[in-house]
């Protein structure tokens, strides 16, 4: 088997772990006025700090008018809050409130526990390794995205 087929069952494998992880979160929200997709809001606002939304929403892959759907959400929630952008008038950065950061950082704690359960029989320099071919794959998809290669190009 080549490095190709070696990377497609790798591709084989992150949809089952994309819907197991998407329900557990799920239940852990459960009883929260917290949704999935909010969730990765406050994490990308919480991991970097003040965004615009076309900005998280380039790092989540997903469209601007969805990621403003969640910020209005969560600013209606208290979760986040906008603010005057030096860099542009009508583009505001977003910032979590402390409501917002302490919800995340429960939800992350949590969630954490869990993780630690699971991973207690892997190897940690294999899932390190694991966490590279997984940015490569991002990356470089990302880029196939961006660019798709012409008729005639491999």
């Amino acid at each position: 088997m080549n490095t190709g087929e070696h990377l497609y069952d790798v591709l084989r494998r992150i949809r089952p772990v994309h819907e197991l992880s998407a329900r557990a979160v799920s239940a852990a929200l459960a009883g929260t006025d917290i949704s999935m997709p909010m969730r990765a809001v406050l994490e990308r606002l919480y991991d970097v700090g003040p965004q615009t939304v076309p900005a998280i929403a380039r790092w989540l892959w997903v469209t601007r008018q969805g990621v403003q759907s969640l910020v209005d959400e969560a600013k209606r929630l208290g979760y986040a809050e906008s603010r005057p952008n030096p860099e542009h008038r009508r583009s505001h950065l977003i910032v979590l409130t402390e409501r917002g950061r302490t919800a995340y950082e429960q939800l992350h704690a949590d969630e954490l526990s869990t993780l630690e359960r699971i991973a207690a029989d892997l190897d940690q320099e294999d899932v390190r390794a694991c966490v590279r071919v997984l940015d490569h794959l991002v990356r470089r998809l990302g880029e196939t995205v961006q660019n798709p290669p012409q008729e005639g190009q491999a």
